[in-house]
């Protein structure tokens, strides 16, 4: 017969090793159109536990440091991502007849360093004007004040590809940047704000990446504290509108 205290103590143990594990949360967009992707099977290799993104394409499983989920659905390239933290992702799939894939179609598993190279990689894919020294057009490139424009650059599909994922890059490198600093565990520690109103307050009142990049830490704590003045004014009508402009980019989705 297994003693009160040895059971009280597996049963601890048990508790321990659930909680220990967390819940990996993110949303499915198609990287085309950067639409929500319902119905897209997410696998956790490690735990072999599988999931769904629902219709607004979010998905959560149960998941531990540098386990691999896998991401698949008919039409699409399967993607992989290793999981390092527990921060919301956004989780892009490409078409498998879509040529302008990154290597990497998953930008949140991509290093910092990996997606500077893929930026200046795409910048010079994407220009569309280059100095020239000559006189005379040449190869359908016209000079222009010592610049030439070539229009089948200009408007080419390659260049326009490059452009837009180089935006969706510079976009991603922004939101680390802010990420970084710009963090709950700060906010709270310097206002009362919690649950709902925390969410509110951080959609409202998110920096720019060129202010967080110059901002020494005194100044973003008088920034947090000077927002949330203006967060404790706001009606009720104006926090509504908060979320529906959060809530504009999933109906344009659907």
């Amino acid at each position: 017969m297994i003693k009160p205290f040895i059971l009280f103590s597996l049963l601890l143990a048990s508790v321990i090793t659930v909680s220990a594990q967390d819940r990996f949360r993110g949303i499915v967009l198609e990287y085309k159109s950067n639409e929500l992707m319902p119905e897209v099977s997410v696998k956790n290799l490690n735990k072999h536990d599988s999931t769904r993104s629902n219709r607004s394409g979010e998905f959560s499983l149960r998941a531990d440091k540098d386990d691999i989920l896998v991401f698949s659905y008919p039409g699409y390239r399967t993607d992989s991502l290793v999981v390092t933290d527990f921060a919301l992702k956004r989780v892009y799939l490409t078409s498998v007849n879509d040529p302008r894939m990154l290597d990497e179609v998953n930008i949140n598993a991509l290093t910092n360093s990996r997606i500077a190279e893929e930026k200046e990689r795409l910048r010079k894919e994407g220009q569309f004007a280059n100095t020239v020294s000559g006189g005379s057009s040449t190869n359908g490139t016209q000079r222009m004040g010592g610049i030439g424009f070539s229009p089948s650059r200009i408007f080419g599909k390659g260049a326009r590809n490059a452009r837009r994922q180089y935006r969706m890059l510079e976009g991603e490198s922004n939101n680390r940047i802010i990420d970084a600093r710009f963090t709950e565990e700060l906010i709270t520690s310097l206002t009362p704000l919690r649950g709902e109103d925390l969410s509110l307050f951080m959609a409202k009142y998110r920096p720019k990446a060129s202010f967080i990049q110059e901002a020494n830490d005194e100044t973003l704590r008088l920034y947090i504290m000077d927002s949330y003045n203006k967060y404790k004014d706001l009606s009720s009508a104006a926090k509504e509108k908060i979320k529906l402009d959060n809530k504009e980019p999933e109906k344009r989705a659907k």
